[in-house]
């Protein structure tokens, strides 16, 4: 066992190589990159593959060759809107259970692949997947593992087999992102909860049959499952929305509404750990879902590049479409590093206790560890998504601007996701929440590391103490931006204490800097992983290098401006200097002009997003 060089800490508190990469509450940031030992994408069983494509083909036949506009909610001979028949067709196929028991008529599988499933039912058209995904997670989940017995037999089955659409009653009006300040209140009378509120939002609201509804009960906020065909349940018009035109979004009004008071979900003032909970497992799925649109958006730019001409010549011969390709295609190769790396070990958490005593209670708690790691999923996976979008739509130039090709609406249909589970904004402030908690409560080793980094400024040297067999250069670089994170870290709470949540700015900045840490960790953590299973060559080192110069130079920007913040005056000189000598141990430059062609011709060649 390696141990760091710094004499301060002793051997037993030592960080050592990969030792933590899997512990999550933001271990990354205090661990030096894996050595190969992350789960990848290339990783995924055959059962797993098998079950991913027929996710796939169901969508590009069924979804993806539809006749009908879906953004025009159109509706079958027989009056049902056919977005809620392709649902209970996909259905059908078990594609909107996986995650739900076998003894329950789901498929019963692990979260791996639920998460999979996620990304291929997002690839065609994103009203389709909202609808779905709405479904299996938000409106699914909080009964999966938080309801009793009797209402897991009683809704559970009918919402795997598609009989039932579910949805999720949580945002007021005038709540916004403060969503646990909502007004709805239920009372008690003999054997009825009686409902009274209105909900705004509501994915789905105006299909679903049943649905999680959040509301004060004796003043303590609390969760209802309220079927939605009961008397006094009324749903609003339909919401004028920018993208996912298709799906269902409306107001559920509730007007002395009858509850049996056995559909009490969870405990009274359980609404915060339903609502938190499954947050933390949506915001994770949410990167999964926008891998699967990038995915799709890429392969038609790629399409269309090779086909347009201009100049006597295709597009695909110009460099700086070449350049743009390739960037798309650096983007969802993070945003799939960051999001297997970070559903595999809450999979191994709960295998781990199957093989004990296993409850709902168990996977709360493994996603909880990871809740900092699927806030940085769903904010990069979304403005990442966004990005790609928007270079498509530039690349197809008038053509992006208009209804004729699909990019349009997946520009408009993408932009959702940065406020769905969280707006980014609040995400980030999740981000950095967690990583503090996880500093007080021990969670993370982060003294030893502070020391380590202390050490460093002492003595002004850099021990990067771990041999590597692949990647050395870049993952010495990386980790002295670790160093220079974890300083910039300390030094915001030395500088404002318990007054920190209010400095909002500073805030950004700091998980900004942890979320580019935890795309270049794990990226050149896969790209170390391929290499060693024979399946690396130069688009990945290209990959490698890219991503590693592109968010090294973001971090070394985001650090100086937070710098001037985070220090007192009479330090801040002090401050600055040591600053630029941790960031002068991240400098990693290389001509980045071939890298983007190497990576961009071969994508072209494939005539694919490159795997």
């Amino acid at each position: 066992m390696e141990t760091t060089k710094n004499k301060t800490v002793s051997e037993e508190q030592a960080i050592t190589h990969g030792e933590n990469h899997n512990i999550g509450n933001g271990g990354f940031l205090v661990s030096p990159c894996p050595p190969g030992t992350v789960f990848t994408r290339e990783q995924l069983n055959e059962e797993q593959l098998e079950i991913g494509k027929v996710t796939y083909d169901f969508c590009k036949s069924k979804v993806a060759s539809c006749p009908h506009d879906l953004d025009k909610k159109p509706v079958d001979d027989d009056g049902t809107p056919v977005l809620v028949k392709l649902f209970r067709e996909a259905a059908e196929q078990g594609l909107v259970s996986a995650a739900i028991p076998e003894e329950y008529d789901g498929l019963g599988m692990d979260l791996m692949t639920d998460m999979f499933v996620s990304e291929n039912l997002c690839r065609f058209h994103a009203s389709f997947s909202v609808t779905c995904i709405a479904h299996l997670g938000i409106g699914t989940k909080p009964i999966l593992l938080f309801g009793t017995e009797e209402q897991k037999k009683k809704y559970l089955p009918k919402l795997a087999s598609g009989e039932y659409m579910g949805c999720y009653a949580l945002t007021e009006p005038g709540s916004g992102s403060d969503a646990l300040s909502g007004r709805t209140e239920a009372r008690l009378e003999g054997d009825h909860y009686i409902l009274n509120g209105s909900k705004q939002f509501i994915t789905n609201g105006g299909w679903a049959d049943v649905a999680v509804v959040f509301t004060r009960i004796e003043g303590k906020y609390s969760a209802l499952i309220v079927d939605l065909d009961l008397e006094g349940v009324s749903r609003g018009a339909e919401e004028k929305k920018m993208g996912i035109k298709g799906s269902s979004t409306t107001t559920l009004t509730f007007d002395n509404v009858k509850v049996p008071k056995e559909n009490l979900l969870g405990k009274l003032g359980d609404a915060a750990n339903i609502a938190l909970n499954i947050l933390n497992i949506g915001r994770l799925a949410l990167g999964f879902a926008v891998q699967g649109g990038a995915r799709t958006v890429i392969n038609t730019t790629i399409k269309y590049i090779k086909e347009r001409k201009q100049f006597g010549r295709s597009l695909a011969e110009f460099d700086m479409q070449l350049a743009k390709l390739a960037d798309m295609s650096v983007r969802l190769f993070g945003i799939e590093s960051i999001n297997f790396r970070t559903a595999a070990p809450i999979d191994e958490k709960i295998n781990e206790q199957k093989s004990q005593d296993f409850s709902a209670e168990s996977l709360i708690q493994a996603v909880r560890s990871f809740a900092m790691e699927s806030s940085i999923c769903k904010v990069e996976g979304s403005e990442a998504q966004y990005n790609i979008c928007e270079n498509a739509v530039k690349m197809h130039g008038g053509y992006g601007y208009t209804s004729e090709y699909s990019v349009e609406r997946e520009f408009r249909d993408c932009i959702i996701n940065m406020i769905y589970e969280g707006t980014n904004d609040i995400n980030r402030l999740v981000i950095f929440d967690f990583l503090v908690r996880n500093i007080y409560s021990g969670g993370i080793p982060y003294r030893v590391f502070t020391e380590e980094v202390q050490q460093a400024l002492r003595t002004r040297q850099f021990n990067y103490a771990y041999r590597e067999v692949a990647f050395e250069e870049e993952k010495k670089s990386v980790y002295a931006a670790k160093y220079a994170v974890a300083y910039l870290v300390e030094k915001a709470i030395l500088r404002y204490g318990k007054d920190i949540s209010n400095q909002q700015q500073v805030i950004e900045h700091i998980s900004d800097m942890l979320i580019h840490l935890y795309v270049v960790d794990s990226v050149i953590a896969r790209c170390h992983y391929l290499k060693d299973h024979g399946n690396y060559g130069e688009v990945e080192e290209a990959i490698a290098k890219v991503t590693t110069i592109d968010r090294l130079e973001q971090i070394r920007t985001l650090a100086r401006r937070a710098i001037w913040d985070v220090s007192h005056d009479y330090d801040v000189d002090r401050s600055r200097e040591d600053l630029e000598w941790l960031l002068s141990h991240t400098e990693y430059n290389e001509n980045v002009f071939p890298l983007k062609r190497v990576i961009g011709q071969a994508v072209l060649e494939k005539e694919q997003y490159y795997l």
